[in-house]
């Protein structure tokens, strides 16, 4: 019976750590790359950005600004096909009104100027809502006990919603004609909902009277965390005429507050595993509160370039990420996990329920244009890179648990949009666009052919994902 047990464990529940994750640094459209975006560059574009990635820009801003408000109507797609088996594809939609960033500068000025920025930032990462089940009669359990077809009913659920909210104070000055520097604060606060919920159940092929007995397998898994933050940013910039140059160097993310709650069940019942005379049974269920949490972000260096021409100007940038070493975002407590075994029986949640992530070095690049339409009308078009981060060969191959994400393709965006300049405000506007897609999505359920040996959650294998976004941005900055 501890064969069987640990086999189940490990093997079944470990279908949820091998399972892809979403992990891309630049998706939201406020990063170094996100041209169209007020402030979302690291060289100097003359924009009208009130809050600069780059605090050392701050240094340009000779007048005190507010922007009233910054927000993108977004409508999202995450599309798995035959997600949970052969038809049975996976789609989660989302509409949201993103505010995603209220912002003001101040200007000092003197014989050395210098200018203080403080914002008020939001990051839906994602919202990720499915639900499949397959309601069908075919052969399922060993002909030995249940000859013929069995009825079977698998159900699938999936969320998995995460929120970033931040606060950044900057301060940039000149420290030459050409050369300015800054830094900046940033505390931040991630909120986590998670939950996996799977059942598998096949009624025995026999005759008799009244209901028969059936196969059941279930397991679910709720996670929910909050994780308080803070991490600091240098900038410098270089501004030569037509030239400009800048660089960040964004500091790891310190922890300073967090916690997390567990909620787990796991059943099985009347499951005739090969080579064994008896049924299998098992219950083993946690509920665990105020757990250690400890959410991570790596060093990151970004560089960047603009070029003044005639009418506009012409931006490239890149950076840089390091990688992250397994680690648990929410480590439980070691209890007792399965319900009724024996001493030399028992396994512990700690070892099974971990929380974790993992991340490879990556570097994302982005392109952008400026062109001046009309004295006070500026056009923007921008592209860039949001590489995923995912590395099976940081985990632990020995390791169970679950992972924190959902998706593990690549994304690409586009930004397209204007700028109306007046004198005591500018107002920008336009679209963005993301997609991303891979055919090696690893399933975690697939109820094509569930039978015993994989305890009825079927044989996952690799399927095609896409995602898909467009929003619209409205920026207004005022002019004090």
């Amino acid at each position: 019976m501890t064969k069987i047990l640990t086999t189940f464990l490990c093997v079944f529940l470990f279908a949820q750590a091998i399972k892809a994750q979403d992990a891309n640094y630049w998706s939201s459209s406020y990063n170094p790359a996100g041209f169209l975006t007020p402030g979302a560059v690291i060289a100097f574009n003359r924009d009208s950005g009130v809050m600069f990635l780059n605090p050392a820009l701050l240094a340009y801003s000779t007048k005190s600004t507010a922007s009233i408000n910054a927000s993108v109507y977004q409508y999202g797609r995450i599309n798995i096909k035959n997600g949970a088996g052969t038809g049975l594809d996976l789609k989660s939609t989302s509409t949201n009104i993103i505010p995603q960033m209220i912002s003001a500068t101040i200007s000092l000025k003197g014989s050395h100027p210098f200018t203080i920025g403080y914002a008020l930032t939001h990051n839906p990462v994602i919202t990720y809502r499915v639900n499949q089940q397959r309601d069908a009669t075919f052969n399922v359990l060993d002909d030995s006990y249940s000859p013929g077809n069995e009825y079977f009913l698998g159900q699938y659920r999936n969320v998995n919603s995460i929120n970033e909210t931040a606060g950044i104070i900057s301060g940039g000055f000149k420290a030459s004609d050409h050369f300015a520097i800054g830094i900046s604060a940033e505390g931040q606060i991630r909120k986590q909902d998670y939950d996996y919920n799977v059942s598998s159940r096949a009624l025995y092929n026999t005759v008799g009277l009244g209901f028969p007995q059936f196969s059941n397998v279930q397991e679910s898994y709720t996670a929910g965390y909050y994780n308080v933050g803070l991490r600091f940013k240098g900038g410098f910039a270089y501004d030569n005429g037509v030239h400009h140059l800048g660089l960040t160097i964004s500091s790891p993310l310190l922890h300073v507050a967090g916690s997390g709650n567990l909620l787990s069940d796991n059943q099985i019942s009347d499951l005739i595993t090969p080579h064994e005379a008896d049924t299998t049974n098992l219950l083993a269920n946690s509920r665990q509160r105020s757990l250690k949490v400890n959410y991570k972000t790596p060093v990151s260096v970004a560089l960047g370039y603009a070029c003044d021409y005639k009418g506009g100007q012409f931006y490239v940038v890149a950076e840089y990420f390091a990688k992250v070493g397994e680690y648990n975002i929410i480590t439980p407590k070691k209890q007792s996990f399965i319900k009724g075994a024996e001493s030399n029986e028992d396994f512990f949640t700690s070892e099974f329920l971990k929380f974790n992530d993992a991340r490879k070095s990556i570097t994302n690049f982005g392109v952008g244009a400026s062109y001046l339409l009309k004295p006070d009308l500026m056009g923007y078009l921008s592209f860039h890179t949001d590489f995923n981060n995912i590395s099976k060969a940081l985990y632990n191959p020995d390791d169970s648990g679950y992972r924190s994400n959902t998706g593990n393709y690549n994304i690409y965006h586009s930004q397209v949009g204007i700028n109306v300049k007046k004198r005591k405000f500018n107002l920008r506007t336009g679209l963005l666009l993301s997609y991303g897609t891979t055919n090696k999505y690893l399933q975690t359920i697939n109820f094509d052919n569930p039978n015993e040996t994989n305890f009825l959650s079927g044989d996952p294998g690799y399927t095609k994902a896409s995602q898909f976004s467009v929003g619209l941005m409205l920026s207004y900055i005022h002019n004090l």
